[in-house]
């Protein structure tokens, strides 16, 4: 069971200052190089600093076990280095020129030189044998204990030579799925009571031991690294992190580790898949409630050469609207070429100006989106994927139908954590324990609401599936069975087809009854599907994924599951399942929870169907009482986020209208928009004024419908408009 009560923790109060905030709103300049460096004189990489506009460095100290500053009891220096100080010429000439410089610690791996000396460091296969990284080096094995007290001890001497400004550790990071060696064997016995298999698996439980071990001994290494460097309390330490699930917990759990370090770099740097992907990374990020490091430009990395395009743009202010900061790539590439220089300082400067509006506001608590890291190592085990689809749907569906939203991890979920939401959304909640279900259930009680859909908590923290869901009074039913189970006929097709009609596995429409959920988009038809049925073309499998259940009496059911079968030649379709509940509302205390037994937000990422988001729209109306905070007349790909100081409420929109469907590519064309019009309620209605942040135009605001609207002319990439409370 992944839990600490620890990690359930708030924002700090607004206007409230942390001794890491200076970090937070200072631009990272990234020099990374681990092996020979890539310039002669440190002036040289001032120079690249200073083009990019930045005023912070990050430059490796020590490396793959190895250091390259002057002098070390407990690490190897890095072959070839002699008596050169690397980290010390950069430090002097930055310091020298009043820039600040963070200390970058590699932590995971094993330089070949390290292996004449400690040999015992290294990550070990079943049978004893070193396991080598990339054909040259060697994994390290952090379970051992002479090896965390080097890397502490060196980071020590680090702090105690030089009056760094930060430190940042690329890790701690398992490199290897699994490790045999003694020292892993006996932290693992320790913490279980049992010995370490030969094979671990999920099906076991093993597997999820030994995430178990990997997650203490990771969050412990920082613990007791921010002790030994208590002398220094003021110093920023920030680590690595995958900040979505692993299946086999490299990096630890990120929120966890938050409790001891001060920040983490929550995105990839390599540019993986679309511009979707790496921004959901950032909004996750800003969960962790301290300084989360973003790439930017989000790749490609590892070039000589700079690409002065509209990723600094987009990208940057995808980072501003979240108060992430940007890990500017690269400073070897600004060594060789400067043609972003520009683009980049001057992004620098507006963040810089703004920092107040950017960095120190908190986001506006109105629908928590759960990113459910217990269900997702219950159910999806060592395919990652198999959950991606769950959330990914969600967060797209909830951002490109402009409800607005912030994420939490399950983890995080307590009565303290969940003050100040109207409601909240769990997609792929497979497992949830009774702790956090109990405060679930007095969230909605007081007056919250809840959406919750599919196979909510149906396995337990151990992975064994449970007979009913995890709280059948939340869902206002009871679970009854999955879909049904059968092979398909080798000629089977969609819409009737020819031979057989529909499937013998019936797929799942959801058929609108009730107009509360029907609303404005669906008067004409009512139906609309969930699952997918293609077949017969390569890649493509059906989804066809629904819960039967059995309302309570007190239960209102909005829609039915419509599962057709049958139908070849005109036949009449025939409803083998019947029409079970598809959508229920349940009213609980003085709250409301909303069941749908589909996973609409799966089948909206695989089609990202319009009608699918306008469900959504319809779904928020009745748990948020049609009170949207914010609402905006815009297409999907305007995306926008809330955030909120003690003087000031900031609405920040991004148009990525233009390039929004591509996939790796990075962004060459914004399409600009025009007669965007926004409106408020709640405490947002009350503003005195509107102000675009980057002219200073006060916007016109008039009443329509009870709410406060202003007209927005024009769009081009990004704006942020200030309303006075």
């Amino acid at each position: 069971m992944i839990s600490n009560k620890d990690i359930a923790c708030r924002w700090p109060e607004i206007g409230s200052e942390s001794f890491w905030q200076w970090a937070k709103e200072t631009p990272l300049a990234v020099l990374e190089e681990n092996e020979m460096p890539v310039w002669k004189d440190a002036r040289e990489v001032f120079d690249a600093v200073k083009a990019m506009g930045a005023s912070m460095i990050r430059y490796p100290a020590i490396r793959w076990g190895v250091h390259s500053f002057d002098a070390s009891a407990h690490l190897p220096k890095y072959p070839g280095l002699a008596d050169r100080d690397l980290f010390g010429e950069v430090f002097s000439l930055f310091k020298k020129k009043g820039l600040k410089i963070t200390a970058y610690c590699h932590y995971g791996v094993l330089h070949s030189a390290v292996m004449e000396h400690h040999e015992d460091w290294t990550a070990r296969d079943r049978d004893g044998k070193p396991l080598d990284w990339n054909g040259n080096h060697y994994k390290a094995c952090l379970s051992v204990d002479s090896f965390i007290y080097a890397m502490r001890e060196a980071m020590y001497e680090l702090c105690s030579k030089y009056s760094i400004d930060a430190l940042y550790l690329d890790g701690p990071t398992w490199y290897c799925e699994e490790c045999f060696c003694e020292a892993c064997r006996e932290k693992y016995k320790a913490l279980h009571g049992e010995d370490l298999p030969e094979a671990l698996s999920f099906e076991d439980g093993s597997r999820q031991k030994y995430n178990r071990m990997r997650e203490n001994v990771i969050a412990g290494i920082l613990e007791d690294l921010k002790e030994r460097l208590g002398q220094w309390p003021e110093l920023p330490v920030f680590f690595n992190t995958t900040i979505s699930y692993h299946p086999y917990s490299p990096v630890g759990q990120t929120e966890r580790n938050r409790i001891y370090g001060d920040g983490a770099n929550t995105a990839e740097v390599h540019r993986p898949g679309s511009f979707w992907q790496i921004y959901e990374s950032i909004r996750l990020g800003e969960a962790i409630k301290g300084v989360s490091f973003s790439y930017l430009p989000p790749g490609p990395y590892e070039t000589l050469r700079n690409f002065d395009n509209l990723e600094i743009d987009v990208m940057g202010f995808a980072c501003l609207m979240h108060g992430s900061t940007p890990k500017l790539g690269t400073v070897s590439t600004f060594i060789h070429d400067k043609t972003a220089s520009k683009k980049m300082s001057d992004y620098i400067k507006f963040s810089d100006k703004h920092k107040n509006v950017y960095y120190k506001a908190a986001p506006l608590k109105e629908t928590g989106l759960v990113y459910s890291r217990m269900g997702i190592e219950n159910f999806a085990e060592s395919e990652a994927s198999k959950y991606k689809d769950y959330f990914n749907g969600a967060f797209r569906a909830m951002l490109q139908e402009h409800i607005h939203f912030d994420c939490l991890f399950d983890t995080q979920i307590s009565e303290e954590r969940l003050e100040g939401y109207k409601a909240l959304y769990i997609p792929g909640g497979f497992t949830f324990t009774g702790e956090k279900t109990t405060v679930l259930e007095k969230f909605v009680r007081d007056g919250g609401s809840l959406l919750l859909t599919g196979k909510f908590g149906l396995i337990d923290e151990n992975g064994k599936h449970r007979n009913n869901f995890v709280s059948p009074e939340l869902c206002g039913c009871d679970f009854i069975s999955e879909e049904p189970s059968d092979v398909y006929r080798g000629r089977e097709y969609r819409q009737a087809g020819p031979l057989y009609g529909y499937s013998l596995i019936p797929e799942a429409y959801l058929n609108l009854k009730d107009e509360k959920i029907r609303g404005g988009f669906f008067n004409e038809n009512h139906l609309l599907p969930v699952s997918d049925a293609v077949v017969g073309l390569p890649g493509l499998e059906r989804m066809i994924e629904y819960c039967v259940v059995k309302t309570h009496g007190t239960s209102e059911v909005l829609a039915d599951l419509y599962l057709p079968s049958g139908g070849a030649f005109g036949a009449p379709l025939e409803f083998p399942l019947g029409t079970p509940p598809g959508i229920i509302l349940n009213r609980l205390g003085k709250g409301k929870v909303i069941y749908v037994a589909a996973p609409i937000e799966k089948h909206y990422f695989i089609r990202g169907l319009t009608e699918t988001r306008k469900l959504y729209r319809n779904i928020f109306s009745i748990l948020l009482d049609n009170d949207f905070s914010v609402d905006i007349d815009a297409p999907a790909g305007v995306v926008m986020n809330v955030t909120e100081d003690r003087e000031n409420i900031y609405l920040h929109l991004l148009n990525y209208c233009g390039t929004m469907h591509e996939k790796s590519f990075s962004t060459d064309c914004i399409v600009p928009l025009y007669d965007l019009n926004v409106s408020f309620s709640g405490k947002l209605s009350t503003a005195s004024e509107i102000t675009c942040l980057r002219n200073s135009r006060k916007m016109k605001l008039h009443s329509e419908n009870g709410r406060r609207v202003f007209n927005i002319p024009a769009l081009k990439i990004s704006e942020t408009y200030v309303l006075k409370k």
